[in-house]
């Protein structure tokens, strides 16, 4: 059947048909001058989803490539630059402590020495605290710490170092009283007039150098055995077993002990001596100390904790922790800690390095002795002591604590090497800052899943033991330099004319003994300062190899830059294509548009003119 068109039909389709054009054209030239394919996510809904996730993962390679690599490359290369400044004060160090070892250096020579050594002392660790863009590069997460205290301070640190016996060593130690002050005014009096060259000696102290000097030390040497300590720990066996029974096993210095739980809950121990003879006995939580025999007792107290107190050479006292367990019946079951820690007892505490101290620990009398040196910061060892933590594992723990609260500008502040509690004017006596002895290092996102280390820690380069070397020597130096001024005023009295009799025959003694003193003195700093030669080498290598894999960092670094511009580029052009409007396929199709325009306004106007008068 036919329909029957109308003038008004086709001037409304005319119209509508013309809009249609005109909205087409509106569109093509808004792509044209946004140079883009869409406007609106209506326009065309998959370009606008794909578009989201390129976007996405083009803002990624962006903050990647541009911001946190750039961040890592500057962090690295200010690392880079801080130890390379490092490295060259080591060599100058190295240099001058050369010049100690020699033997011909006279009082100036000293005297320079001596300052340019305390120069780079304080210059070597301020270097670490290098930063970049206010965080400071060489202390780990605590970018807002410096690696040194940058101002004279007092507040406690209690300091607990966590060792290894390579930190024992053996120091000569030279007995000359106050002879370094004999002058004109005191020769002849009591306290300086007995001295003669037969009183002057050397002898060899086994000790442990601690991190740090002028530690804390009290007149009540009860809180000084509260503070300080000293131990290790050792492996213990939790799944050793004697005959059919399980249970762990430890080693004392006389037994061989093995540990299980009974059906009453109960501990039976089985001690077995050296020479094979074997103790068994029954422990019951809190009961009596039961001896073992051969200067041995143990106990066990009610939260299961098993104590061994030894008496021998030297004496000690060991701990193992169990973890106690009671099921609802009330059995008690126990578990084993896997390591226990003997602590060895400090028999004496001395605030200054007098020869009394050195001399506590000194021959077969003092064996089993420690003295713990607040002035030098050392714990000084008894042959028996030495033997018993020499004779330790590499991989044994030796732990030493104490407290400091005098701290000086460029000191290494503690919280970045070692588990530290900080005790603040504004917390309580029992509730200090608790920092940890974990090594610290930050990792920085570079990448997509890929993260490079940019921190390197200070305990990697910049070591306690640098400045304490260091310290050493210097002390060393001033007692010479101190010996050889003593030598030239009693010498020079001696050659005035003015004494005789018994004033003559005391100065004589003296110079002797001076004479004898300065010749230790001299020969112990020359043979410090050649063994540290080889240390401070040791130290400018660790240096150079920090650095190197510095440069291994930065080497990935640029590789990963790479990668991260050639993705960026991509996805940039993956963008373009998805969104950006082709401008000559544009341009070619507006004209079209136009040309459609213009010649539709020219039919419709006819239509529009024509009317159903025109048909009649």
């Amino acid at each position: 059947m036919a329909m029957r068109i109308t003038t008004k039909m086709m001037q409304n389709r005319s119209l509508n048909n013309l809009n249609t054009n005109k909205t087409l054209q509106e569109k093509l030239t808004t792509q044209l001058s946004t140079m883009k394919k869409i406007t609106r996510p209506s326009d065309d809904p998959v370009i606008a989803i794909r578009s989201l996730k390129l976007n996405s993962t083009l803002n990624k390679i962006d903050q990647y490539y541009e911001k946190n690599s750039n961040d890592a490359q500057s962090w690295l290369e200010l690392t880079e630059s801080a130890i390379k400044t490092t490295n060259s004060i080591l060599e100058d160090m190295s240099g001058y402590i050369t010049q100690c070892a020699q033997g011909s250096l006279t009082a100036e020579d000293r005297a320079a020495i001596l300052q340019n050594l305390a120069n780079y002392q304080s210059e070597i660790y301020s270097t670490g605290n290098a930063t970049s863009a206010g965080r400071n590069i060489f202390t780990g997460y605590r970018t807002d710490t410096p690696l040194t205290f940058l101002k004279d301070k007092t507040e406690r640190y209690s300091i607990t170092e966590q060792r290894d016996n390579s930190y024992i060593d053996t120091i000569t130690h030279t007995v000359i009283g106050d002879m370094a002050n004999i002058n004109a005014g005191n020769f002849n009096t009591a306290s300086y007039s007995a001295y003669t060259e037969y009183q002057v000696k050397n002898y060899d102290v086994a000790r442990i150098r601690l991190a740090y000097n002028n530690l804390d030390i009290d007149t009540d040497n009860t809180q000084n055995a509260n503070k300080i300590k000293l131990s290790y720990f050792t492996d213990v066996n939790t799944d050793a077993a004697h005959g059919t029974a399980k249970g762990a096993s430890i080693s004392t210095t006389s037994y061989s002990i093995f540990m299980n739980q009974d059906a009453s809950g109960n501990m039976k121990i089985t001690a077995t001596a050296k020479d094979g003879t074997e103790t068994d006995l029954t422990l019951t939580p809190g009961g009596a100390t039961i001896p073992l025999g051969n200067n041995t007792k143990i106990s066990m107290d009610a939260k299961g904790k098993i104590t061994i107190t030894e008496t021998g050479n030297p004496p000690q006292t060991t701990t193992l922790q169990t973890k106690t367990e009671t099921d609802a019946a009330g059995n008690k079951t126990y578990t084993f800690a896997d390591r226990m820690e003997t602590s060895l007892t400090i028999t004496s505490f001395s605030k200054t390095a007098s020869d009394d101290a050195y001399a506590s620990v000194y021959g077969d009398a003092n064996a089993n002795n420690i003295t713990y040196v607040a002035e030098t910061g050392e714990l000084l060892l008894g042959k028996n002591v030495q033997n018993k933590l020499a004779a330790l594992s590499i991989n044994n723990e030796i732990r030493i604590s104490y407290d400091k609260s005098e701290w000086k500008t460029d000191d290494l502040d503690p919280v970045h090497y070692f588990y530290t509690e900080r005790y603040t004017d504004t917390r309580d006596a029992d509730d200090p800052l608790i920092y940890n002895e974990e090594k610290l290092t930050a990792p920085k996102g570079i990448g997509s899943n890929q993260t490079i280390r940019v921190n390197t820690t200070a305990d990697e380069i910049y070591t306690h033991n640098m400045g304490r070397d260091v310290g050493e020597v210097k002390a060393l130096l001033e007692e010479y330099d101190s010996l050889e001024k003593a030598y030239d005023t009693v010498n020079s009295l001696i050659q005035s004319g003015k004494y005789e009799g018994t004033d003559l025959d005391t100065l004589n003694k003296q110079l002797d003994a001076l004479d004898k003193a300065r010749a230790l003195s001299k020969a112990t700093l020359q043979e410090r300062c050649e063994g540290l030669q080889t240390i401070f080498k040791g130290y400018t290598n660790q240096a150079t190899l920090t650095r190197t894999d510095v440069g291994s960092r930065e080497s990935r670094l640029k590789l990963i830059q790479n990668r991260l511009s050639a993705q960026q580029t991509n996805f940039q052009e993956l963008v373009s294509d998805n969104e950006d409007a082709d401008v000559t396929e544009l341009a070619i199709q507006l004209k079209s548009v136009e040309l459609t325009y213009e010649a539709a306004l020219s039919s419709i106007s006819y239509v529009m003119k024509t009317s159903l008068l025109n048909f009649i």
